[in-house]
């Protein structure tokens, strides 16, 4: 990896791109493909942020279940970056979980028909809620909640928690009185069009793509680089590690988290605002390898009064050797604190109910209490998508914004990816007015 020396005490580039997750690596490799010179900091040792994956034994393992939307933006960008990948759509044919047992789940007309927890006045209404579902613009119900619209649209219990469990399952999401249901409606469209894909290898695979479509733009990475602060001035800005390096640079996208930007620049009080407002996503993961799958036809299993989900990811992609399955369970949380172990046992129950006798089989296990899967929720509040901040930070010249909480486009990776390529087309019109790469010096 390219490193810089510590003798290295100040440093000019164009653009420096703070954060090495998904967002931070397009916008470096989108802005070094323009020929711009760029150097992306990242403070843990490895590149990647929550896209990356763990080795456990000879298995790959994703931090909790990962899906790419095809059709979303995100791989139209990795396409142009020269990213390969290969995937497999997964079956969405499956069962739910309801009042502690295995249910049909109407995935297909004769699912449909076999759905003993739905009246037949339910089932017709259910195949009139998809249509609508598939075909209302996804903007035109940006202000109003997930909670309300699902009331609007049915009085069946039912019906609503089946509703609530497919937004879930699209959005990953489980705030409904806070959510924007253009973002379920985006998602659901998506997928019904497009479907998913399980990646081969595991997400690792889009980072090592990234780093090296970055790296061959001539990119500079600095792992273990910790930014303490961005101070902004005429013609430039400063970038202070905590190492004692000062970088100059033109332009400055900070590829982070709300809050990690705010404490950047704590004068800033609309990031500070932001910081202080984001309703961050999250999921508790159990996440394990079994030797032998119990019940290798279910594949798929979802909480239908539940906010739980069940996928076996090698059934469909390839993770290790031939024989062992990864299996990812998860929780969806709902905002504000959560009893992690509470957490832990629904989702070893869960395995249980589905896959009873899975311990037997076990070769390694992973709980994962509190993920981050979006920095803040697009609320109904907020207009949805369109409430985001923009790629240009307000009140600024130089600095930009990239990130999955960025940018009226996009949802999951498809915004973390949109929002890095806008960000650097905006930095790339940044004059350079302190002068070319002085002592930069890779090893």
């Amino acid at each position: 990896m390219n490193q810089l020396t510590t003798t290295s005490v100040h440093t000019a580039v164009h653009t420096a791109v703070i954060g090495g997750g998904l967002a931070g690596l397009t916008a470096a490799a989108t802005l070094a493909r323009a020929g711009k010179s760029v150097l992306l900091l990242e403070k843990a040792r490895h590149i990647g942020g929550r896209a990356l994956s763990q080795q456990r034994g000879d298995f790959t393992l994703n931090l909790g279940p990962h899906a790419l939307y095809i059709g979303g933006g995100a791989s139209d960008i990795l396409a142009e970056l020269g990213v390969a990948w290969t995937g497999h759509k997964p079956n969405l044919r499956g069962s739910a979980v309801y009042q502690g047992r295995l249910v049909p789940m109407p995935g297909t007309p004769q699912d449909l028909l076999a759905t003993n927890w739905l009246t037949l006045a339910e089932k017709a209404a259910m195949v009139r809620l998809l249509w609508r579902i598939s075909h209302t613009p996804p903007e035109s119900v940006a202000g109003i909640s997930l909670a309300d619209w699902v009331n609007g649209q049915t009085r069946s219990a039912a019906l609503r928690r089946f509703l609530h469990l497919l937004a879930r399952t699209s959005t990953y999401a489980n705030a409904p009185e806070l959510s924007s249901a253009a973002i379920f409606l985006r998602q659901f469209q998506l997928a019904y069009r497009h479907n998913v894909r399980y990646l081969d290898g595991g997400w690792q695979t889009l980072v090592d793509g990234l780093r090296a479509a970055a790296e061959m733009a001539g990119v500079t990475l600095h792992t273990g680089a910790r930014v303490i602060s961005v101070h902004e001035h005429p013609g430039h800005a400063t970038i202070f590690l905590a190492d004692g390096q000062t970088i100059q640079a033109t332009a400055v996208i900070l590829a982070v988290d709300p809050q990690t930007a705010s404490q950047l620049l704590p004068e800033h009080e609309q990031l500070k605002q932001w910081a202080a407002t984001a309703v961050p996503v999250r999921a508790a993961c159990l996440d394990v390898v079994l030797r032998y799958v119990p019940h290798p036809d279910r594949r798929y299993v979802l909480g239908l009064d539940q906010p739980l989900y069940f996928s076996n990811h090698s059934a469909v992609a390839h993770f290790g050797p031939d024989g062992g399955s990864v299996i990812h369970v998860a929780k969806y949380l709902p905002p504000g604190a959560s009893d992690a172990a509470q957490d832990e046992a629904e989702l070893e129950a869960m395995l249980d109910l589905v896959q009873p006798g899975w311990r037997a089989e076990l070769i390694e296990r992973r709980f994962l209490p509190h993920m981050t899967v979006v920095n803040d929720l697009a609320r109904a509040e907020n207009g949805g998508l369109h409430g985001r901040p923009g790629y240009a930070l307000p009140h600024s010249q130089r600095l930009y914004l990239a990130g999955d909480w960025v940018g009226p486009q996009g949802w999951l990776a498809d915004a973390a990816l949109l929002s890095g390529k806008q960000a650097a087309e905006l930095a790339q019109e940044q004059r350079l007015e302190i002068g070319a790469i002085s002592n930069l010096h890779p090893v």
